[in-house]
């Protein structure tokens, strides 16, 4: 039956009305949304974790199948495991952290190796090379504030002074410090003031003791636990999510589904399909590639000598970094060189090394590993997980870091793994179905 001309003209119009509703639609909910998240940005992070988390687990729990067992004892025994495992974990980091003795004695000897490598540098006063001593006194006046500011965060307090004392003389029935570090401890007494600009000159940038530290009133006091309070209030939401997460069997996935229409349903499903599968092949590949890079730099340490447990929080804090590209790099080569600089009687594993280079072989060790990270892991480990360009790469750091600080680095490749995706699965499948 051939519609008339008003039935037409009515239809184009209801459809035109259709149109115009939908794109404001969209619109406001994407304004809105826009301005929630803004308002409750500090929810995102834990939200965050806590999905990312039970991403991690589900893997997991997919594998743990018993026929016989309900799917809810299923997931609180994988619970159980999982807890207990971070418990020996964590146990065994905290063996590894230095105790209240230790930290006095790497504070003094790293004051005194800082300060001992900081003269080297300089070399003996009245210099009489022509180019050399204007440079050497361009480093003392350049560094020289940074140096006092190093000396100033490093000094004992008063009562971190009397404790070293006491650990001197064999306090609490343990071994009195060694003869090094109490000649470290007075040789810290006497340094001096390096060379200042003028107009960074402060008098109280030296000051160590106890008088340098200001009480605070009762109300800022009062302000900094609310906030503290505010702050673990909303980092509860992390377990919970990794707990409502855990426990669900695909509820979640299929009542999202059922609010597409059917027209849309496979194309719908295609796509979460596919984000899913990307997302997960980027944060396997990640912890694959941060466990590499931090396995090549703990074992690189252990062959230079660097004590085994020094050598394994290396790798573990440079690895974990390593999530966000370059900074694994960074830390590795900050904390490396840091240690190698107050480092004593080191004897590397590999013959005709010079123990006195250390700092020098870190250097080619951090290089080396940043080399096969982007030459090997990343390209055999990720795969096309991340299939991005450089540039890319490097432009979506910078943004994310001026749109959300760490937060925004750490999340900015998986976004764009995110969004390349999606769009490109959803082009293909449009064109597939001859929607567009």
């Amino acid at each position: 039956m051939k519609k008339g001309p008003d039935l037409v003209k009515k239809e184009q119009e209801r459809k035109k009305r259709r149109q115009v509703f939908t794109s404001t639609f969209l619109l406001l909910t994407l304004i809105v949304s826009s301005l929630l998240i803004w308002k409750l940005r500090s929810l995102l992070l834990p939200i965050l974790v806590g999905a990312l988390l039970g991403y991690l687990f589900r893997p997991l729990k997919d594998r743990f199948r018993v026929s016989w067992l309900p799917h809810e004892l299923r997931v609180l025994v994988l619970f159980a495991i999982v807890g207990f495992s971070l418990f020996l974990a964590g146990h065994s980091i905290r063996q590894q952290m230095p105790d209240e003795r230790q930290k006095l004695e790497l504070q003094v000897r790293l004051k005194y190796k800082l300060n001992e490598k900081f003269q080297q540098v300089l070399g003996p006063e009245g210099e009489t090379s022509q180019w050399l001593g204007p440079l050497k006194a361009m480093i003392a006046r350049e560094a020289g504030p940074a140096m006092n500011q190093l000396n100033g965060w490093l000094n004992l307090s008063k009562s971190e002074t009397e404790l070293f004392l006491k650990y001197r003389e064999g306090y609490l029935g343990q071994e009195p410090i060694q003869d090094r570090y109490f000649d470290y401890f007075q040789a810290n007494q006497t340094t001096a003031a390096y060379i200042e600009k003028p107009e960074q000159r402060s008098p109280s940038a030296l000051v160590p003791s106890d008088t340098a530290t200001f009480s605070e009133s009762p109300e800022k006091s009062a302000t900094k636990t609310s906030a503290l309070k505010e702050e673990l209030s909303v980092w509860i939401l992390a377990p919970l999510i990794f707990i409502f997460l855990g426990f669900d069997n695909g509820q979640m996935r299929r009542y999202f589904i059922g609010l597409v229409p059917n027209r849309y349903f496979e194309l719908s499903l295609m796509v979460v399909d596919m984000l899913d599968e990307a997302i997960g092949r980027y944060l396997r590949g990640t912890i694959l590639e941060c466990g590499l890079v931090g396995l090549t730099l703990a074992a690189g340490m252990i062959l230079l000598g660097i004590p085994v447990s020094v050598a394994i929080l290396i790798g573990l804090i440079s690895g974990m970094v390593n999530a966000i590209p370059f900074l694994g790099t960074v830390f590795g080569l900050i904390i490396g060189l840091g240690y190698a600089l107050i480092a004593e009687g080191v004897v590397p594993l590999i013959p005709g090394l010079d123990p006195n280079n250390l700092a020098l072989y870190v250097i080619i060790l951090v290089g080396l590993a940043h080399l096969l990270d982007n030459m090997v892991y990343q390209p055999f480990v990720l795969g096309n997980a991340v299939n991005l360009h450089p540039l890319v790469v490097i432009i979506a750091i910078i943004g994310g870091s001026l749109l959300m600080g760490i937060l925004g680095m750490l999340l900015a490749i998986p976004t764009v793994v995110v969004v390349k995706t999606a769009v490109e699965t959803l082009f293909k499948e449009l064109k597939a179905y001859r929607i567009i």
